[in-house]
């Protein structure tokens, strides 16, 4: 009782951005298992190119959109991995028209590979790049 009564607590659009977040992670973790990446590639990729809108609550919204993905990933059954709700995030974003870029990295720890996925909504921003920078970026999309 006590998830279902927070989630009611919540502002109207937090409620909605907390929806579209849990049905873009189930997409996203459904494509990330069954489709080549050359594929969901494409998709963001022209999906990531759409015009940008001038959105004034820009930090708001960003702030927002995180915590949503955040507490949707947390409420679903499943483990939502980093590119899934990096995905998620980065097409959230881009609907609202705020310049995103998606990054997916690997870096080599104990002869091992590791990979990391992350959105960065301002790509000129030191602070994005710093925290991820043990990742060497392969593929930049938007």
């Amino acid at each position: 009782m006590g998830r279902l009564h927070k989630f009611w607590c919540l502002t109207r659009r937090e409620r909605q951005f907390c929806c579209e977040a849990a049905i873009l992670l189930l997409l996203s973790n459904l494509c990330v298992r069954t489709v080549a990446f050359k594929h969901i590639y494409r998709f963001l990729n022209a999906y990531g190119n759409g015009r940008e809108r001038d959105a004034f609550d820009l930090a708001e919204n960003v702030k927002l959109i995180d915590l949503s993905v955040s507490r949707s990933a947390n409420l679903l059954p499943w483990k939502s991995l980093c590119l899934s709700r990096s995905i998620a995030s980065f097409i959230m974003f881009r609907r609202r028209g705020i310049p995103a870029v998606l990054f997916v990295g690997a870096r080599l720890e104990d002869s091992s590979l590791r990979a990391h996925a992350w959105v960065c909504t301002d790509p000129g921003e030191t602070d994005c790049q710093s925290e991820n920078s043990a990742f060497s970026a392969l593929v930049r999309i938007g």
